[in-house]
């Protein structure tokens, strides 16, 4: 009985949380958690990794076993389909690549982002909005980003070098500016993570140590060779400000600058090459003993508008509608 008295007041709940959490009634920010209840905070299909999005969980596979619906491969190559079959399957250490999972309509989310975006200048005050305008926009962008990096694949194999360059460079620059975002609230820094990591010490030599151990929990785990990563890698997935600009986004630049290398000289994709270069950067980040930044840069709310307006008011821009639940949503 207590259960389902639990569940009859579940929204009674959801309609006052957006004012005990930011300390005032927008009526606005209601409309958006509704939204928020019914599509993020409500997935019933039973299945796992949900975060496994391609900026933080890059996927370590030769692109053709990368599923691209609708599209075939091409055959323009003087290599055969059939040929780059049996080139992956001789390396079938990391040959499984799930689509990253997403269980809501992106329409709806991002409307209820524009919500946020619209009424935010009410609550801006509030470190509880901020957290949630920065945590709500990077999941619609983080989504937007799986999209384009299947365009890139699509473009690879239809030989298209011009469509692959462009959304590679695109690809590049949203994780540069999802950092930026990332940077404007201390919820989402790497710094702090290191560095209470560092505290703990009690000498210099186990200071090292200890930052070590706190980068390669995030990263990969140390049982890989030269050329075979760690079966413990990016189960973390955090979207951390640092983490993003100085590890995901070169591992991401490694992969495309093999499979432009591919289109140009007309060879399989360098899987081998891919991982010597993915793990030896890995290896040395982890090595790393750069400081990062533990206090927030930039306001949240300024951001996130820039951002909605340069990669989600109109997603079709590069081709991306027709794509999952992505489409264009209304302007602010």
């Amino acid at each position: 009985m207590l259960l389902v008295v639990h569940f009859s007041h579940l929204g009674v709940w959801v309609e006052t949380y957006p004012t005990r959490r930011y300390g005032k009634s927008v009526v606005g920010l209601q409309d958006a958690w509704r939204i928020l209840h019914q599509t993020l905070y409500n997935c019933t299909d039973g299945k796992n990794d949900k975060n496994r999005d391609v900026i933080v969980a890059f996927p370590d596979v030769e692109p053709f076993v990368i599923q691209t619906p609708g599209l075939y491969a091409r055959t323009s190559k003087n290599y055969s389909t059939l040929a780059l079959e049996n080139y992956v399957v001789k390396d079938a250490s990391n040959d499984a690549y799930e689509q990253p999972h997403i269980w809501y309509d992106t329409v709806a989310v991002i409307h209820a982002l524009e919500l946020f975006l619209e009424y935010g200048d009410e609550v801006s005050d509030s470190s509880t909005f901020r957290y949630d305008l920065v945590d709500l926009t990077r999941q619609a962008l983080a989504k937007y980003a799986n999209q384009i990096f299947l365009k890139i694949i699509q473009g690879y194999k239809s030989n298209n070098i011009n469509q692959v360059t462009t959304l590679c460079d695109r690809f590049l620059n949203l994780v540069n500016d999802l950092d930026m975002l990332l940077a404007s609230h201390e919820g989402f820094l790497l710094g702090p993570w290191l560095e209470s990591a560092k505290g703990l010490a009690r000498d210099h030599e186990q200071e090292i140590q200890y930052e070590w151990n706190a980068r390669t929990q995030i990263t990969m785990w140390f049982d890989n060779t030269n050329t075979k990563a760690s079966l413990l890698r990016d189960y973390a997935n955090k979207y951390w400000s640092g983490l993003l600009r100085d590890y995901y986004r070169p591992r991401a630049a490694i992969y495309f600058k093999h499979l432009i290398s591919s289109l140009k000289k007309n060879e399989p994709f360098a899987l081998e090459e891919w991982r010597r270069e993915w793990i030896s950067l890995t290896n040395n980040w982890q090595s790393d003993r750069k400081v990062f930044a533990t206090t927030a840069t930039g306001d949240a709310l300024n951001i996130s508008r820039t951002l909605y307006i340069k990669y989600l008011r109109n997603t079709d821009a590069l081709g991306l509608d027709g794509m999952d639940s992505f489409g264009k949503p209304a302007s602010l």
